[in-house]
Parts: structure tokens; C-alpha cells; sequence
């Protein structure tokens, strides 16, 4: 996701430019407004082209601010291939632009995502503390739709943590705000999406499953990949327990399809977890321990996806020796994510023809 609905409006100016200047600047909100397009359809590449060309261009109209909200957008998409440490340092540089121009709101965007950065690589006390730093200057921005932003954050991070009744909370305090505002169809598909998470935390299949399933199809209509992928992976993990090996195919397959092309890497490696269950459930250990190691050992695989994944490795590894599993280790970190996703995909696909 990306924060669209909290965006000031980037192409205003204090006092008139002068022509030449004034003409650079509607470049660069013409090109920022294109990477936002490309962002939605999930053209991260072609986005980060762009958003770089609008740095550019902003900062050569000297806008500080558009230069600030450009690099949270290079952050973002940073981020969303799994370069958390790139990521952080475009957000970094962000927040010293945001503090120079005393924006309260551009503050709490970059410090929000820096504890969502926390979130992903296992820093948890650090982002928790970020999190409640972007949620404060959010109050003081009088930032509804921020605050509900940063409460979802913080069930998110509560969640990894393992405490499922404060997630819970802090969920519904976000859905609360968004209905002060007025609830519209990714309001109401996240929200689903995060009581569905609830409910597969807690053993809730059944409710879980009714909850990602509604979730699903806002993430279709919105025509979100990212969030279909992340619904389909959590259906097919559903299905998989229940042994329900047709179903478990079925949503991993449309997970591959949706995301190996985006090159959001943290999410492939979420989907490979999910084919390592279901290769498990054939009685396809190996291969399965195999995928899982890919997954785990890549640098951009989020703390809470491994945590997720212990007893299932802890079972697979149980079966091989030391050496095996150190040996299956070194190789899995030489494997591109996409290339073992693709792999698995093209296996269904060639065995449905036959």
C-alpha cells in the first residue's frame, strides 16, 4: 500500500516561481503523479525510474518538499522489493527534509514507515516506538486518516509480537476512525484481511477463511496484486491444514502468477513457504525443506514469516542430517525466489496439460 490519501498537495508554491522554474515543477508533479500510476499497477521498476526523474526535477526547482516526498516514494518501493536497508536510508533522508520544512505530516509518513521497516526485519522494540512517534505528530497534525494508517501498523507489529488481543485493539481502533471518515472498499478489504489474520493466529479456520475470502475480493476489484497475493497465500496455508490438496494448488497458483512479475520479493518468499506446506502434505519432504530454505534464507524474508515457519522447518530439517541441511542452506541462498517460484508454477501448469 502507499499512503495516497495523506499526500498534501505537492504542486503549490508559496510565492509564484518564476516561468522557467514554475515549468520544472509541474514536470516534476507530472512525473510524480505517473510514478504513483505505475506504483498502483505494480510496475515497481518502471516506478522508481520515474520517481527519481521527479527528485530530479524537484530538486533542481529547489521544492524541498516535493524532494522529501519523492524519496518516501523511492522508500516505499525500496521496501517493497525487500531492500530494507536502502529503504531506510531513503526514509532517513526524507525525515531530515521533513524536520527542515517542520512538516508535521510528512514526520509521522517517514517515521511510520521506518517502524514498518522495524516490523519486517524483527526490530520490534524499535519500530514500536517509531510507530508511536508518527502516531503522536499524527495527533498533533489533527491526521485522522494517518492515525487509522498507524493503528493498522501497530496491530501488524502486535500481531509478530504474538500479542493477538492488543493487535485486536488496535485494529479496531483504525477501522473506528476510518468510519468516522467513511468506510470505502480498501477500508473494508484490509480490514478483512486483518481479522482474517486474527483468526488464523488464534486457530479460527473457519472464520479465517470467510475473512481472507472477503478480503480477496476487494483486493480484485482494487486490482491490489500485492494484496490478492497475500490473501491467496494465507487461503492456501487454510486449505493445506484442512488437507484439502486441490484448493491449496489452486490459490498458490494464482499467487505465483500475480506476483512473480511485481519482483516483490518478501511476498514470494511468503508464497514459497506456503508451496514448502503444500510439497509437505504430498509426503515431498525433501523437495519441500528445499523451498523452504530458499524462502528463510533470503535477506528480504520478514522476521514474521520466519517465525511463522519454525515448527514446519524444525520438522522438515528433522528428517536430514547436519550436513544435509547445511549443505541445502549455501545452495538455497544462490536461488533467485522468482526463479524457484516460476519453477514450481511451470510443474503445475505442465502437469495440468497432461
Amino acid at each position: 500500500m502507499i499512503d495516497f490519501v495523506r499526500n498534501q498537495d505537492i504542486s503549490r508554491a508559496t510565492l509564484k516561481p518564476a516561468k522557467a522554474v514554475e515549468s520544472l515543477l509541474k514536470l516534476a508533479y507530472s512525473l510524480h503523479c505517473k510514478g504513483d500510476t505505475l506504483f498502483i499497477a505494480n510496475r515497481y521498476a518502471e516506478a522508481w525510474e520515474i520517481y527519481q526523474n521527479s527528485m530530479q526535477a524537484y530538486q533542481q526547482g529547489n521544492d524541498l518538499q516535493g524532494v522529501a516526498l519523492s524519496l518516501t516514494r523511492l522508500g516505499r518501493v525500496a521496501e517493497i522489493q525487500g531492500e530494507y536497508s536502502q529503504a531506510r536510508e531513503l526514509y532517513l533522508k526524507a525525515m531530515d527534509h521533513f524536520e527542515n520544512l517542520s512538516d508535521l505530516q510528512g514526520m509521522a509518513r517517514a517515521k511510520a514507515h521506518l517502524g514498518n521497516i522495524g516490523w519486517a526485519t524483527g526490530d520490534y522494540a524499535d519500530a514500536g516506538k517509531l510507530l508511536q512517534d508518527a502516531l503522536s505528530l499524527y495527533r498533533v497534525a489533527e491526521d485522522v486518516p494517518g492515525e487509522a494508517w498507524v493503528y493498522d501498523l501497530l496491530g501488524n507489529l502486535r500481531l509478530a509480537m504474538r500479542q493477538d488481543e492488543e493487535a485486536e485493539q488496535f485494529y479496531q481502533t483504525a477501522f473506528s476512525l476510518v468510519q468516522t471518515l467513511g468506510v470505502n472498499l480498501e477500508n473494508r478489504s484490509w480490514n478483512f484481511y486483518h481479522l482474517g489474520a486474527l483468526g488464523l493466529f488464534r486457530g479460527e479456520a473457519v472464520e479465517a477463511k470467510e475473512r481472507f475470502l472477503e478480503a480477496l475480493k476487494g483486493f480484485v476489484k482494487l486490482k491490489d496484486g500485492l494484496g490478492q497475493t497475500a490473501a491467496l497465500t494465507h487461503l492456501a496455508e487454510i486449505a493445506c491444514a484442512q488437507r484439502n490438496g486441490p484448493e491449496t494448488e489452486h490459490y498458490l497458483a494464482k499467487a505465483v502468477k500475480l506476483i512473480t512479475p511485481t519482483g516483490c520479493k518478501p511476498l514470494v518468499a511468503d508464497v514459497l513457504t506456503g508451496i514448502a506446506q503444500y510439497l509437505k502434505l504430498q509426503g515431498n519432504e525433501r523437495k519441500a525443506i528445499t523451498i523452504l530454505m530458499v524462502a528463510l534464507s533470503h535477506r528480504t524474508c520478514r522476521q514474521q514469516t520466519k517465525d511463522r515457519m519454525v515448527s514446519l522447518a524444525a520438522s522438515l530439517e528433522a528428517n536430514l542430517s547436519p550436513k544435509e541441511i547445511a549443505e541445502g542452506f549455501n545452495w538455497a541462498k544462490t536461488v533467485p525466489l522468482e526463479e524457484m517460484a516460476g519453477s514450481w508454477a511451470a510443474s503445475v501448469a505442465n502437469k495440468a496439460k497432461k
